[in-house]
């Protein structure tokens, strides 16, 4: 779903600007709800995200773990100290670069090479438009605007992002989560999505790998959910608890929906 990944990153690179735009000092040092991370970090990080993407020679901070997380967490510290308007125009810049290399990336000559990133697995040069879809459609909405994060004001086009952010968590569950969502999937478990978009997939189990597809019967065992909502407890930013709605056997349901963890 390339296409619509790419239509998401521009509306997101297009809404990040107007919400950054308006930020004083006040909001650039605000403590996001991404733990240890302020506003100013976290443009700053999604403006890394572009950089990656549009520069094949960019040197990476080191990074012996070898955990994507951590990466962020070394690029983040690497810009904390510079003004929060060479931030903005870090941003500014690399979203346009990395908006065009996207538009590139999703061409018929190139759409189908592959990419491995580090823990996250290897995709296919075109759904790096979902990755920064869903990067930025969860920090905008659970990280920095309220009622999660610190920021009032700014509109966010949630109805263009929800899909290829969603397939982005899809193509990334069996592969950053699939041994330990494996290891309680005894029977077929469905995954229903609701209000922004409204999607069904199967997660089962094949061979000894997680196999997810969409569209098909759903299962006897289905956790039902808001598809925001989806967005916040599949990267473990909220309990599911309090957001899915269980039929079938809670404690196969349960057990599965704790292993999910996509970054």
């Amino acid at each position: 779903m390339s296409d619509a990944g790419l239509a998401g990153a521009r509306a997101l690179a297009a809404d990040t600007l107007k919400i950054a735009e308006q930020f004083g000092t006040v909001e650039w040092e605000a403590d996001t709800a991404c733990h240890g991370w302020r506003v100013h970090d976290l443009i700053g990080h999604m403006a890394f995200f572009f950089n990656f993407i549009a520069d094949p020679d960019l040197v990476f901070p080191p990074n012996p773990s070898g955990k994507s997380e951590r990466l962020n967490d070394a690029a983040v510290r690497e810009r904390a100290d510079l003004p929060h308007e060479e931030i903005l125009e870090y941003y500014r810049e690399q979203s346009e670069a990395g908006l065009a290399t996207l538009s590139a990336l999703n061409s018929p000559d190139l759409r189908d090479g592959t990419l491995d990133m580090l823990d996250l697995g290897t995709y296919k040069l075109h759904q790096l438009s979902d990755a920064v879809s869903f990067d930025h459609l969860v920090h905008l909405t659970s990280d920095l605007l309220q009622p999660f994060g610190p920021v009032t004001a700014g509109d966010v086009d949630v109805a263009t992002a929800i899909d290829p952010a969603i397939d982005w968590m899809i193509a990334g569950l069996p592969q950053m989560c699939g041994d330990s969502v494996g290891a309680s999937l005894d029977s077929p478990v469905g995954l229903h999505l609701t209000g922004a978009t409204d999607r069904t997939f199967v997660l089962s189990r094949q061979d000894d790998a997680v196999v997810v597809t969409e569209d098909g019967d759903l299962p006897d065992h289905v956790a039902t959910s808001s598809a925001t909502d989806f967005l916040r407890w599949g990267t473990t930013r909220s309990a599911w608890r309090s957001a899915v709605t269980v039929s079938g056997d809670r404690t196969l349901v349960a057990s599965v929906l704790d292993a999910i963890d996509i970054v």
